[in-house]
């Protein structure tokens, strides 16, 4: 499966599944590239659409930021992020487990349950 991730993804959709399997958007208009290099690298950053005429506006612009990079290991669907650098502090040094789905050239990732839910992102390989 390696070779077959390896390359530069679109977002296609991000959604948020919560415990009790009800579904929603994780934001408006998201966007995302998500790249896997051949020497193990990674990288992904999403955002999404932000409310600018808030009294938080900064604080939302922090949280319409998904960002981080690092190296990855595969093992059978089982893809794990190692985090080196994150828009959040708090995932570096960090292994983010994600289950994979590969169908021809669409990748879905699906993070485990954690206390939100768990998030399905769905990418388009472009290159």
């Amino acid at each position: 499966m390696k070779n077959q991730i390896v390359g530069v993804w679109l977002l296609e959709r991000f959604l948020i599944e919560g415990a009790d399997g009800k579904s929603r958007n994780w934001g408006s208009n998201t966007r995302g590239q998500l790249i896997y290099t051949d020497s193990g690298h990674m990288s992904v950053s999403i955002n999404k659409d932000v409310e600018t005429k808030s009294s938080v506006e900064i604080q939302n612009f922090f949280e319409s930021i998904l960002f981080y990079s690092g190296t990855f290991s595969l093992e059978n669907d089982v893809i794990k992020h190692h985090v080196t650098n994150a828009s959040n502090p708090n995932r570096i040094g960090k292994e983010l487990v994600r289950f994979a789905k590969l169908n021809g050239d669409i990748l879905t990732l699906t993070s485990p349950e954690e206390s939100f839910g768990r998030a399905i992102l769905t990418w388009r390989k472009i290159a």
